[in-house]
């Protein structure tokens, strides 16, 4: 069937769905548009085809199509052309696809993939299997654990010879999975039925006996984004692809990224960070903690230059050889800082919350930020982990909190191991990043952000919307990381 061909180009992304199971979110914004890691979904996709060099793509669109055409006309990828099919009944997946595919050439593979499914798959090694097969299909397959809630491949020789539709584990052929990523000849449509179908039952299923159908298995990264609890884990997980050539600025977050919680950083952090600076890397460390406590924690032990960006960076100190440069530095005024403490004052009360340490190491006056540390700062670390390691409790000081402090003054955000930071609304990590490299001159093409808490909600995620992040779960794997961007 498949004798070596031109390289394929075209990928068509099916994105009509109305999006319900993703209520409220897609009340305003269609599927393809709810943010991941800054982007779009769709652009994750649209992105990861183009670097495989697939440049023609069609989307075919239904619900809210017009926001979703406005969007990529405003903010065009590089080097893509996008054409739009809409959908203006709903056909079904095989309806869909064979709508959009009579447009094109017809004795050549396209691509065909659903626009909700995240993934990092080499499109360009599919491309290769699928030529050198001799089936109309090529389809990739992920691992699963829970094959129970999926539709799973058996499979002979590479090819997919049956779908098993929710097996028991201990019955199931393997646990490959449809991955919804698909090379296809368009004569492999020509069994779809006109009008409303499904490709998965009327022609995948039927063309997987005749052995038409090649197995690719994609190991790596594969995020499903269809349902809210699918959508809020791909948001935390996925790790968008990242060009590492242009990244020459590192900015970490400090507590359980850099340092343990409220530690000084690590001899062997302090070695490999000093030899990246030395290889040209600029190191900027942001953090709610005060100045004062971020210099004993970073600059006590790392000696050649860095930046320390204090209270999420409301306070910056240019460090070199041991002498601090206040650069610029944004306070609360008297009555702020007093209508604050007041609040915490009633939150800590109310609830009966007890420091281990001292008043003065529970609530903390910050200058720009003021912090309820629950058990206190400097609490021995074991107890602070497993006072409210799900962050639950500190949710609802949270909304006692909004009850006695404007929120259109000031942002209330969970914090560190024990903590809630209180700053002037806008004054999160975005904003300490964005002010730092405009007085710079940084561009954020240039940085690569560290934190450990940059899924939704967490303090480190306002880093998303400006600069590529890596996601780490404390000093141990964040020094991996650097290692393995600076060997």
């Amino acid at each position: 069937m498949n004798t070596p061909q031109q390289p394929i180009t075209t990928a068509l992304i099916l994105v009509g769905g109305l999006g319900t199971r993703l209520r409220p979110l897609t009340d305003t914004l269609p599927k393809p548009l709810l943010p991941i890691k800054n982007k779009p979904t769709m652009q994750h996709i649209i992105e990861n085809l183009a670097r495989h060099n697939i440049t023609n793509i069609i989307l075919s669109i239904g619900y809210k199509a017009d926001t979703i055409k406005e969007y990529f006309q405003t903010n065009p990828i590089p080097n893509i052309t996008i054409q739009y099919i809409y959908e203006d009944q709903p056909l079904g997946t095989g309806g869909a696809v064979k709508q959009a595919s009579q447009s094109l050439n017809q004795n050549q593979p396209f691509i065909l993939t659903w626009g909700d499914n995240l993934m990092d798959i080499d499109w360009t090694q599919m491309q290769h299997l699928h030529n050198q097969s001799n089936t109309q299909i090529t389809m990739a397959l992920t691992p699963r654990e829970d094959v129970e809630n999926f539709g799973v491949a058996k499979i002979e020789h590479d090819k997919i010879i049956q779908f098993i539709e929710k097996p028991p584990r201990n019955q199931a052929p393997s646990n490959l999975i449809n991955a919804g990523a698909f090379i296809i000849h368009p004569s492999a449509l020509t069994i779809l039925p006109e009008g409303k179908s499904s490709i998965e039952k009327d022609c995948f299923e039927l063309l997987a006996p005749k052995q038409q159908i090649t197995a690719y298995n994609h190991t790596g990264q594969w995020f499903p984004t269809d349902t809210l609890e699918k959508y809020y884990y791909a948001n935390e997980h996925f790790q968008p692809y990242i060009n590492l050539k242009e990244k020459n600025i590192i900015i970490a977050d400090v507590d359980d990224t850099i340092c343990d919680t409220c530690q000084q950083i690590s001899p062997e952090m302090t070695e490999h960070i000093s030899k990246m600076i030395k290889r040209g890397y600029e190191f900027a460390f942001i953090s709610g903690t005060k100045k004062e406590d971020l210099h004993k924690m970073i600059s006590s032990r790392l000696k050649e230059k860095h930046h320390l960006l204090a209270t999420t960076g409301t306070n910056y100190g240019l460090v070199e050889k041991d002498k601090v440069e206040l650069k610029y530095n944004y306070s609360f005024s008297p009555t702020e800082k007093e209508e604050i403490l007041a609040a915490l004052d009633k939150v800590v009360t109310h609830f009966e919350i007890k420091s281990m340490t001292s008043t003065e190491d529970q609530i903390q006056d910050r200058e720009s930020q003021i912090t309820l540390s629950a058990i206190g700062r400097h609490a021995p670390i074991d107890i602070k982990k497993r006072h409210d390691p799900t962050g639950e409790k500190r949710k609802v000081w949270v909304e006692y909190l909004k009850q006695h402090l404007d929120e259109t003054k000031y942002d209330i955000k969970i914090g560190g191991t024990t903590s809630i930071d209180i700053t002037r609304k806008g004054l999160n990590k975005e904003w300490g990043i964005r002010t730092f490299l405009q007085h710079n001159n940084f561009h954020p093409n240039q940085v690569l952000f560290f934190g450990d808490k940059l899924h939704p909600g967490g303090n480190d995620y306002p880093a998303t919307r400006i600069v590529d992040c890596i996601a780490v779960k404390n000093p141990k794997d964040t020094l991996e990381r650097l290692k393995q961007l600076c060997p």
